[in-house]
């Protein structure tokens, strides 16, 4: 309908600009025959346009329909146009005819020019829009990171700090208490330190590093990280994991009378990068998520498209959760 329109709009502006080109005796013809090739061409294009739509979706014998018609339609269109030329050639002079082209000529230039330069001029302003856009996009999803990172640095903090707290209780070793907070102090620095996003390869070796301090506390506690080359250089938003991979120690292998072990699992496929971390510890038959995986979920969307965060658990095998999304480069 949009192109039905805007021809309606170039026949009016050729039939204002043909008024002081054409001598009056030749005006009112060309207003009648530019009138029917356009809005011909416009009826023409618009119905080809609907057909096509229903072509794409029938039959073998629909389709030989469409096209028949399709193929009368363009003769008939070329037919009118033949009888309108052969009209002009015998009512008019060569000569009128000659300026009547050169008007129509003189015209078209001058529409075609004002018509590019207008594309051109919107295009740039269209495009200028969309970089302000993906700027304004870019700063409110920075700030939408900042804020749930804010959220997410106190709970592993304070998760950290209670840990440290229940060992005392405990009457645990001095000398493994001592190793505990001498790295539970090198892990907070990495924390302070770490950036809003960081590589894949960044996130695991400080998850690493909350491994081995967890081995201290949690007896028969065990781990595996793999990751395929693919993955390294995924960005993430750092401290991401930690709360998954909290919840298989304090849910799973710690409630687990012989321990377990966790397993960290990267690929990445099609641009879609799925982390799968599972324990052997003690499941559950419903989970329900906590704050810290709130937050994940919460902080992946804020990042990335296409988050999924899947959870599976039973009491005889452990639980698995798996995290994927879209990578951004």
């Amino acid at each position: 309908m949009r192109v039905f329109l805007f021809l309606q709009v170039i026949a009016l502006i050729i039939f204002v600009y043909t008024m002081y080109f054409l001598p009056s005796n030749l005006y009112f013809i060309s207003i009648v025959s530019v009138f029917v090739i356009v809005n011909t061409v416009g009826l023409t294009y618009y119905v080809f346009r609907t057909w096509w739509k229903e072509i794409r979706n029938s039959g073998q014998l629909t389709k030989v329909f469409y096209f028949t018609l399709l193929v009368t339609a363009i003769v008939a269109v070329l037919f009118l146009f033949s009888n309108i030329f052969r009209m002009w050639v015998y009512r008019y002079t060569e000569d009128s005819l000659v300026n009547f082209s050169n008007s129509l000529l003189a015209i078209s230039t001058f529409l075609l020019v004002s018509f590019g330069v207008s594309y051109l001029t919107l295009k740039r302003e269209l495009e200028k829009q969309i970089q302000e856009y993906e700027k304004l996009r870019t700063v409110q999803q920075r700030l939408s990171i900042q804020v749930v990172r804010y959220k997410t640095n106190p709970h592993f903090l304070f998760n950290s700090l209670s840990t440290a707290i229940s060992m005392l209780d405990l009457r645990v070793e001095r000398e493994k208490i001592r190793e505990y907070l001498s790295n539970l102090a090198e892990l907070f620095r990495v924390v302070l330190n770490a950036s809003e996003v960081w590589t894949l390869k960044d996130e695991l070796e400080l998850t690493k590093r909350y491994l081995e301090i967890q081995k201290v506390r949690v007896e028969g506690l065990e781990y595996e990280i793999t990751m395929g080359p693919a993955c390294e250089t995924v960005k993430i938003p750092s401290l991401v994991l930690q709360p998954i991979v909290e919840n298989s120690v304090v849910h799973g292998i710690a409630k687990s009378k012989n321990g377990g072990k966790i397993k960290l699992e990267c690929t990445k496929v099609n641009g879609t990068v799925t982390i799968k971390v599972s324990d052997n510890g003690k499941g559950a038959e419903k989970i329900i998520p906590g704050t810290g995986l709130k937050l994940v979920q919460e902080l992946m969307n804020a990042f990335s498209r296409k988050v999924e965060l899947h959870f599976e658990s039973s009491p005889e095998s452990g639980t698995i959760v798996t995290l994927s999304w879209e990578d951004i480069g």
